[in-house]
């Protein structure tokens, strides 16, 4: 059986946001394990951690690969969510600031290749998924909670805004796949060609739903071979 390790954030650990009676919470969604991938014949090990970024996965990427030297596994990364994220309370009391994201994009594009060429030199192959697209108006009444709404705008300059900045890392993400060489497996075009895309995402506009989770595994199961490319013979999964 082959081995897929699954490095990411919230998104691949099966993160849901419920809220309601004034009551928040962060949440595994019911069904946590990858059910479409296994029927497929391959061991998920899924070592994402809420609140992860490249930075995250590089300092601790000796210990989140597997000890192995048969070559026999593939490596899957998703990141760029909470690197592309900001500093909202630093937002909200000084908005005429200058702030930046949580990782840079150059800092993003470089740790990121270099991550990948250690997950290969361990013998992995590697592939990458792009973004799930957040829903920009739920983002926006998440991180006003306890802020100033008016100065997080003021800042932004429109709520889309919050779209545009997490879809240009969604454009870094591609960029690092297709120089780094990496298959990439595309979670975001299902989300939005959904006609019932407020469905797929959870309350805080970031997460997916338990729906949402539901699509990406599929997703990630009908892109299986592609993951496991370079293995050589046997490689191919139906």
């Amino acid at each position: 059986m082959k081995q897929l390790f699954i490095l990411g954030d919230s998104v691949m650990k099966g993160i849901i946001y419920r809220s309601g009676a004034g009551m928040h919470s962060y949440t595994l969604c019911d069904d946590g394990t990858f059910g479409p991938l296994t029927e497929r014949g391959i061991s998920v090990i899924n070592r994402s951690r809420m609140g992860a970024t490249v930075r995250y996965c590089g300092d601790r990427l000796d210990r989140l690969l597997p000890d192995t030297s048969d070559g026999r596994f593939a490596v899957l990364f998703e990141y760029g969510g909470n690197d592309s994220d900001h500093d909202w309370r630093a937002v909200s009391e000084c908005p005429e600031g200058e702030h930046r994201p949580v990782t840079g994009p150059e800092e993003f594009v470089a740790v990121y290749k270099r991550n990948i060429e250690r997950a290969r030199e361990a013998g992995a192959a590697v592939a990458l998924t792009n973004l799930v697209p957040i829903d920009p108006d739920l983002y926006f009444k998440h991180i006003v909670r306890g802020n100033s709404a008016d100065s997080i705008l003021s800042w932004l300059g429109n709520v889309g805004m919050l779209y545009r900045f997490h879809e240009y890392y969604n454009g870094l993400v591609e960029r690092v796949a297709t120089e780094s060489g990496c298959p990439l497996i595309d979670i975001r075009s299902p989300f939005l060609l959904s006609h019932d895309y407020r469905s797929l995402i959870s309350d805080d506009g970031i997460h997916p739903s338990e729906k949402g989770h539901r699509l990406i595994r599929e997703t990630l199961a009908e892109n299986a071979g592609s993951m496991f490319f370079g293995l050589g013979e046997g490689s191919a999964i139906a």
